[in-house]
């Protein structure tokens, strides 16, 4: 088909989104002085190329191997891609279950969340009428892996709460829309029906154990979570210091809780949020030189003032299409890199044992996030450019 660009909302894709939700106002997350409001379908984010060293000052040495894992793409753990796989029966062990697998984009579901997915393929409305009749109301959402296919082997465990039949309204493009809650976590052991991948001629079944947090020594993690929230308040700070387009309010430095169970999961959520709206951000100041120059251009080719909501790319100047090929490239090299470790940062979440290398890791997020700052106030002070962010005092209260 041909290639269009809507020219009001241009985005350049690097994905293809398979689950929406209606947005909803995050909060403690201001982008240039005003509350964010984000879609909390999956999506891609993540690697920044500066890293904070072993010296980025942090409250207490929670453990450097977590910025590590997160910059490493060898972290998170692959099942073997389904082209390559064979069928299989269940082994019937202990603690192991059968359920359906949903694999869905680059961005992992995490617990405690909720989502709304719009069920349109023929495989997917098979399954959601299977886990209604057994009673079940479960299926397990890995994510995929944009490079090899390979599925993430943690998923989550999606419940469905509400099911909507929407087939005469849309005219049967979607047959469902469904809203689900995060209840827990799998481990998958192995993909039962690899072939039906391929063949798309029903939904995989996968067998898993369902991952349990252990005990935990609590004090330890207690001072952990104090540190955690020293350090929060810190990148807080600095952010405000350094006038950063997309930040938290100060406010969100006390509601920031890393207590086990459902409070870590809903900072973890948080974090996620500060990723996708950042990278938007990033996004936005890539396209706005040459939303200006098309603007211009279909100002002055229509006379009258008034610009298409969509047109081709193909009906454009050679100019403006090198252009647009030159954003893409541009877009790929800048952002992929960014999408990539915040994607990363989320799966290892996922795949985390303990209530403890959560902590670790949401760490190892918070310093890679304040070095970079660091990186960015030294170039500010060697140039003079102090950013002292008194703009900003009516916006970071709440």
């Amino acid at each position: 088909g041909q290639q269009m660009l809507r020219c009001l909302a241009l985005i350049v894709g690097l994905g293809v989104a398979s689950a929406w939700v209606p947005t909803s106002p995050v909060a403690g997350l201001r982008v240039g002085g005003r509350a964010a409001a984000l879609s909390k379908r999956t999506s891609s984010l993540a690697a920044p190329l500066l890293r904070p060293t072993r010296g980025t000052p942090c409250s207490l040495g929670l453990r450097m191997d977590a910025v590590e894992d997160i910059a490493d793409p060898e972290s998170i753990e692959w099942l073997p891609p389904a082209q390559i796989s064979q069928d299989a029966e269940p082994s019937g062990g202990n603690n192991k279950m059968t359920i359906p697998l949903f694999p869905l984009g680059g961005y992992p579901y995490l617990p405690h969340s909720e989502h709304t997915l719009s069920i349109f393929e023929p495989r997917y409305r098979a399954m959601y009428n299977d886990i209604l009749f057994s009673g079940s109301r479960r299926f397990a959402v890995c994510t995929v892996d944009s490079k090899t296919g390979s599925f993430s082997r943690y998923a989550a465990i999606l419940y469905l709460k509400e099911l909507k039949e929407v087939s005469e309204q849309t005219g049967d493009a979607v047959k469902f829309v469904c809203d689900h809650e995060v209840i827990g976590r799998v481990k998958i052991e192995k993909i039962l029906n690899p072939s039906s991948w391929m063949k798309a001629d029903t939904y995989l079944k996968v067998e898993a154990v369902e991952i349990e947090d252990p005990e935990e020594d609590a004090d330890a993690n207690s001072k952990k979570q104090d540190a955690l929230a020293e350090d929060f308040e810190k990148l807080v700070d600095l952010q405000h210091e350094l006038s950063e387009s997309v930040k938290f309010t100060k406010g969100s430095v006390n509601n920031f809780k890393t207590g086990p169970g459902e409070e870590v999961w809903n900072t973890v959520r948080m974090w996620q949020n500060f990723g996708e709206q950042k990278l938007l951000s990033i996004q936005a100041t890539l396209q706005q030189d040459f939303q200006k120059k098309l603007i211009s251009y279909l100002q002055d080719e229509k006379g009258d003032g008034k610009i298409p909501e969509v047109i081709n790319i193909s009906d454009l100047p050679p100019q403006l299409q090198q252009e647009v090929k030159n954003l893409q490239q541009r877009m790929v090299a800048d952002i992929a890199p960014i999408q990539e470790e915040y994607q990363r940062g989320m799966q290892l979440m996922m795949q985390s044992d303990s209530h403890s290398r959560r902590l670790d890791l949401l760490s190892g997020l918070i310093k890679t996030e304040m070095g970079l700052l660091d990186v960015k106030k030294q170039i500010k002070n060697m140039f003079g450019d102090g950013g002292s962010g008194e703009g900003e005092k009516k916006d970071e209260e709440g």
